[in-house]
């Protein structure tokens, strides 16, 4: 498959097919196409492969290319710059009229996107499986205007402003695929006047985590794989919710503020002080008559906690680790519940990371609007598991993403999807025919299959001997005078008089 090809396969082709352009073409005079919005598209990404250009219209500049100053090629033979910004402004990406207070009795800001998200969801749901194991964390999509939908500030990531997703991985051999996210809404998640949620959810009786934790989940239910989360889904009620719906959670412990209910933390640590290294135990509780497990391993400066309803401690074998300890390295190897931690916790920082370095789509895709914004984010998710997928076809290491993107943005300005393709015609080997006219005919006595060299039936010992129709296969002793050495039956003579072609 070509960059373009798999990139199609990451994104829901048939909701901008159905949606997206019909939408957008009440807004334009001349109607956008399939090709023409993925050689929007390509202008989009080939302009991501550059950074210093500050007006994007210097990329459709009349003067020549200087080295030193302006955009460093031009796309005018791929789309007009008039082109290009009125499909910029005239997109949208929804079809359905927007709630109101008058007729709904609420207003629903993430209104634009929400059909669009979901249509990912269900994209991803529907043509991807998971891997066995995977990883639940948070991304974010970077804006800075605080006046947005579901606005919020975390500290601790590298793009602190914008929006956060939840977000879940596989990452087999180390080539993470993003196959569900899921907008923080917040404070904005519209509500009726009745105090019902506008859009519920079938996990609302539920605590805010736990329903978060089973929705991401959604796709594993019924599966028994394994899902590795991140501290901040630290919470006993979601890792019991998923067990009980068939895929098995486990959650790093960490204490903010103070430890997850359940977690006795203190006593742990107080408890394996002075445990050797690499010293582990697990600890048994229920909850609701359901039980839960804290597996706890000794490390160097601290007591290292997973919560989870499955594991062993047994040792893998093949998974050891180092530690400095008063100055001299020791080693010891990972059980099961730490093992798996230590090669999944990672897979959804290294996705986020493919989509900000060394070009962030976000960064160059200059938008005013909010909206777009999220469908940036959607390209950007689609554009990294796209090279993913590809190195896991291929079974090689991941190309770097620039060189990936370069090569994409190249293969949507060439597309050529809205060309009707030429399908080759079949050749057919001529057959030796008379010159006689169409005339049923019967085999006599002792007459089998027609001799092409002695133009001649060929005798048999059978009196009557029946052959299978050249047409329906059923076995009978006629044929056509043109052409002998074909039996036809008197269904499939009238066929084939008439004209039609009888081989299969």
């Amino acid at each position: 498959m070509s960059h373009f090809d798999l990139f199609r396969m990451t994104m829901p082709e048939q909701f901008i097919r159905d949606t997206i352009i019909p939408a957008t073409n009440l807004m334009l005079s001349d109607p956008l196409t399939i090709s023409e919005f993925y050689k929007w598209l390509g202008c989009q990404f080939y302009m991501a492969c550059f950074e210093g250009v500050s007006n994007r219209t210097l990329w459709w500049s009349a003067q020549p290319i200087d080295m030193f100053s302006g955009a460093p090629f031009r796309l005018n033979q791929f789309m007009s710059r008039n082109r290009f910004l009125d499909i910029s402004a005239a997109l949208c990406f929804t079809d359905e009229k927007a709630p109101t207070v008058v007729d709904d009795g609420f207003v629903d800001r993430f209104h634009d996107v929400r059909k669009m998200l979901a249509a990912w969801n269900d994209h991803m749901q529907e043509n991807y499986i998971p891997s066995w194991l995977n990883c639940l964390d948070e991304s974010m999509s970077s804006w800075l205007s605080k006046f947005c939908p579901g606005f919020m500030c975390v500290p601790r990531k590298p793009h602190p402003f914008g929006n956060e997703y939840h977000s879940i991985c596989d990452g087999d051999d180390g080539k993470p695929i993003m196959w569900r996210f899921k907008l923080v809404e917040g404070k904005d998640r519209p509500k009726k006047a009745n105090g019902e949620w506008a859009f519920p959810s079938d996990y609302d009786l539920l605590s805010k985590t736990a329903k978060t934790m089973v929705e991401m989940t959604k796709n594993l239910h019924g599966t028994g794989k394994v899902v590795m989360a991140d501290s901040g889904f630290g919470v006993r009620e979601g890792v019991i919710e998923c067990s009980v719906r068939g895929c098995y959670a486990a959650t790093y412990v960490k204490k903010r503020g103070h430890w997850p209910r359940g977690v006795p933390g203190d006593h742990i640590d107080s408890h394996l002080a002075d445990a050797e290294l690499g010293h582990c135990e697990t600890l048994v509780q229920t909850y609701q008559n359901q039980r839960f497990l804290v597996h706890c391993c000794r490390d160097s400066k601290y007591v290292a906690k997973i919560m989870a309803t499955h594991g062993m401690l047994e040792e893998i074998q093949d998974h050891p680790t180092w530690r400095k300890v008063d100055g001299r390295w020791k080693s010891f190897k990972y059980t099961e519940p730490f093992s798996r931690y230590s090669k999944a916790k990672h897979w959804v920082d290294d996705h986020n990371n493919r989509r900000h370095d060394p070009i962030g789509l976000e960064e160059v895709w200059a938008t005013k609007w909010w909206p777009m914004r999220q469908f940036t984010f959607l390209c950007s998710v689609a554009e990294v598991n796209a090279c993913h997928s590809l190195a896991r076809g291929k079974r090689e290491q991941t190309m770097p993403q620039l060189e990936f993107r370069r090569q994409l943005a190249q293969e949507l300005l060439h597309n050529t999807l809205d060309v009707p393709q030429v399908l080759p015609q079949a050749v057919v080997a001529a057959r030796r025919r008379s010159n006689t006219v169409h005339a049923l005919k019967k085999r006599s006595r002792e007459e089998g299959k027609w001799d092409p060299w002695t133009r001649k039936f060929r005798k048999v010992d059978t009196v009557y001997l029946k052959l299978k129709c050249h047409g329906c296969g059923k076995k009978i002793r006629t044929y056509c005078s043109c052409d002998p050495s074909a039996p036809l039956c008197s269904v499939c003579f009238g066929s084939h008089i008439n004209g039609l072609d009888l081989q299969t």
